[in-house]
């Protein structure tokens, strides 16, 4: 299923988009989740079982995170894997040094 059918299905099922502000906020408690799993994996790092916890639960996010972004993207007009690709170039350029800050 590409972004623009993933989008349409769940207007159909809901009968109108989720406004904006909405989806970017499920998006801001997603990443929240993110990072509460990335710091108990950096903190706890010689506990192992914790770890493989942590780790499934941070797996278990993402989908989520990524499924906000496609239908952010939808939402405003944009292409997912285009904006992806552009931003896959700007982390090289700053990870790079290319980047020229202003």
């Amino acid at each position: 299923m590409n972004q623009t059918e993933f989008f349409n299905a769940l207007t159909k099922l809901h009968g109108t988009t989720e406004p904006l502000n909405e989806t970017v906020s499920v998006l801001s408690y997603e990443v929240g989740n993110l990072l509460e799993h990335a710091m108990y994996l950096k903190w706890n790092r010689g506990d192992l079982v914790d770890s493989r916890i942590r780790m499934g639960l941070f797996k278990s996010e993402l989908p989520d995170a990524i499924a906000q972004l496609i239908l952010i993207c939808e939402s405003v007009g944009v292409d997912f894997d285009e904006m992806k690709e552009l931003g896959i170039e700007k982390a090289m350029e700053r990870f790079t040094k290319k980047e020229v800050k202003v």
